[in-house]
């Protein structure tokens, strides 16, 4: 069976590309399909944590839900510490959990494919690994281990023909249903047990982040009510652990990522807030829910920046007009007059001020030159 390198190496980023498209293009709707893994299956945000790391001695490693195309370029455009041979101590790492595992066999299999990602053919490629692997562990180890590999790998390739067309993927319920598709699939060609070892970690975290971010961007939703279907989205996936699942990322970057999504769930409640002021102080409110008083105090400083800012344009545009509503002095003296001014107003910032204005008064000529028509 002929076989390009790169197709080796794209079978495992269907779910990627899936998760990518579909997680920014589908519209908020009514979900029907069934759970792939709700709280029955146990499947733990530790084991989801686990199945994340980085693989000792390599650095294939994917996010929990979060930007695909690092999960993508783990695997496709990996650096070169992935092409060197494991050692020892690190393999007595990978499979400290035993052979076949729920967190390090997948990642291993990747880096497997990376590094024989140059072998022209199936057959070449399948050759490469075996030698390997009969190299680094026992007979009988060995052979499980490229047993387990060649199935994982037909199956990836076999999936990747089955769904090539994923770029239709555009709505929730296509997204999750085609989910489904491929973990039934894997499930079909590999056995539920090891379909799920294997891949259920990954699934079950984009399962999630899809249907959280549908209950997120619903437009016809007020806050109260996505919070309760978010409650119990989390009951629902991960039972008694469903209260650890806003603290499962406190690092400052998932902080900031989830203080724009509290803006984004009660969207409808503060586009419906009639003060400007008073939308201002709910969202300052959120934000002593994510951040820390030291932040929070950066962040209040910022905004009394930005204020003064404005206020301070919105003087200078007063001032501005009744220079140039002055009919006793020339255009040469209105322009004398209003560059003093930005001088006085803005200090050292008059020069890019005054770029600015010659950025927004080309723009206006050119809308009235070139109207659409």
């Amino acid at each position: 069976m002929g076989i390009k390198n790169k197709k080796i190496i794209a079978a495992i980023g269907i779910l990627s590309m899936l998760f990518l498209m579909g997680y920014w293009l589908y519209p908020s709707e009514k979900k029907g399909t069934e759970y792939i893994f709700d709280k029955s299956y146990k499947i733990s945000l530790e084991d989801v944590k686990k199945a994340r790391m980085p693989l000792p001695g390599t650095n294939v490693a994917q996010g929990f839900g979060s930007d695909t195309a690092t999960e993508s370029n783990n695997v496709q455009d990996a650096s070169e510490n992935q092409e060197k041979e494991l050692s020892a101590s690190d393999l007595k790492k990978i499979f400290s959990e035993g052979l076949i595992n729920s967190h390090t066999t997948l990642k291993y299999f990747k880096h497997l494919e990376y590094l024989f990602r140059k072998s022209t053919t199936l057959g070449e490629h399948l050759e490469k690994v075996k030698n390997y692997l009969f190299s680094q562990f026992p007979e009988t180890e060995a052979q499980q281990l490229y047993d387990t590999y060649k199935k994982y790998l037909e199956c990836e390739m076999a999936l990747m023909d089955e769904y090539k067309n994923l770029s239709s993927v555009k709505s929730m319920s296509a997204a999750l249903e085609t989910l489904k598709k491929i973990q039934d699939f894997r499930r079909a060609r590999l056995g539920d047990e090891l379909a799920d070892k294997l891949f259920g970690a990954d699934v079950k975290a984009k399962e999630y982040a899809f249907r959280r971010a549908d209950i997120v961007s619903n437009k016809d939703l007020y806050g109260k009510e996505k919070e309760d279907q978010l409650k119990k989205l989390d009951e629902d996936m991960w039972g008694d652990e469903s209260k650890d699942v806003e603290a499962f990322k406190p690092d400052t970057p998932a902080a900031w990522q989830r203080f724009n999504e509290k803006q984004e769930i009660y969207k409808k409640d503060l586009d419906e807030i009639s003060s400007p002021e008073a939308r201002e102080e709910k969202i300052k409110e959120y934000r002593t829910a994510f951040f820390s008083p030291e932040v929070v105090k950066r962040l209040d400083a910022v905004d009394q920046q930005i204020a003064g800012e404005k206020q301070n344009e919105a003087q200078y545009r007063d001032k501005e007009k009744t220079i140039m509503e002055d009919n006793s002095i020339t255009d040469d003296q209105k322009n004398q007059k209003i560059k003093k001014l930005q001088d006085q107003m803005f200090g050292k910032g008059a020069d890019a001020f005054r770029r600015r204005e010659t950025m927004r008064t080309d723009l206006e000529k050119m809308m009235k030159e070139y109207p659409k028509k």
